[in-house]
């Protein structure tokens, strides 16, 4: 068994390109050397995560086209060799690549797309939950609101972008590979994006600035009259933040994306 284990691990570190020992165990044939058998595998093994890469990430197929996708995923192949047992989480690092490593650290767009599409798969594979109701809430008692916390549904991701990479996406299949053009934001735009229990599909919508801040608070743990005086900062007095904070409570709880509700 150690000798099995052995030859994986050094199979595995051959394969990310990590170590070269294996060679030596691999025998010429009569219809290849052992540097060609060895090179079957290793192309097999790269055109498997490119693959995982265009499932991930469509709509930056849709911006590079084939050929400028394949010489980026090969870098990133390179770079983050993977590393889980499942390929789902190979990409996970795209975004964060893109931005800092030549060449396509010059294409900030691009990144913004990578951040987009993994935070898409991110809700689409998050657990399922069953979100709390409005009526299930209605029925805190009067004094409940003081102290009231919120928590979220697994599935819930929020962005800011400053490009127009989920307007772009929704046209990925419309353009010609490679002429998928991301327009920029005048500046940062908050996004939500979540999966209602109910559907299978991802959804998103951008948000207001005092929602993005509503938003935060909330996730960070800020009771319901914290989550109001966050508001009071964009409103013209205290009635219409709390009117406010009212509605986004009720906005998040039709959407199905508030997970429970404690107090006390």
């Amino acid at each position: 068994m150690n000798a099995l284990v052995t030859l994986q691990a050094e199979f595995s570190a051959w394969m990310r390109g990590s170590a070269d020992t294996l060679r030596a165990r691999v025998l010429d044939t009569e219809k290849a050397d052992r540097d060609t058998l060895l090179r079957v595998y290793r192309d097999a093994y790269a055109l498997r995560l490119i693959e995982a890469l265009t499932t991930d990430y469509p709509g930056l197929l849709a911006m590079a086209g084939p050929a400028e996708f394949d010489m980026m995923a090969r870098a990133y192949i390179a770079a983050h060799p993977s590393r889980h047992p499942s390929v789902r989480w190979f990409g996970r690092d795209l975004a964060d690549f893109l931005a800092v490593t030549p060449p396509f650290a010059g294409t900030p767009d691009a990144a913004d797309m990578a951040r987009f599409e993994w935070a898409l798969g991110e809700a689409f594979d998050a657990a399922d939950t069953e979100p709390l109701t409005f009526e299930q809430l209605a029925g805190a008692p009067p004094e409940a609101w003081a102290t009231l916390r919120l928590s979220f549904v697994p599935a819930l991701r929020r962005l800011s972008l400053s490009y127009q990479a989920p307007q772009a996406w929704q046209r990925r299949d419309t353009v010609p590979p490679g002429e998928l053009d991301v327009s920029a934001e005048d500046g940062a735009v908050d996004w939500l994006i979540w999966r209602p229990a109910a559907d299978g599909d991802a959804q998103f919508r951008s948000m207001a600035p005092d929602e993005a801040a509503a938003l935060d608070a909330a996730l960070g743990g800020a009771p319901f009259p914290e989550i109001c005086a966050v508001l009071s900062a964009y409103a013209d007095s205290a009635e219409a933040a709390a009117e406010r904070a009212a509605g986004l409570l009720r906005a998040w709880l039709d959407a199905g994306v508030v997970d429970d509700a404690a107090w006390g």
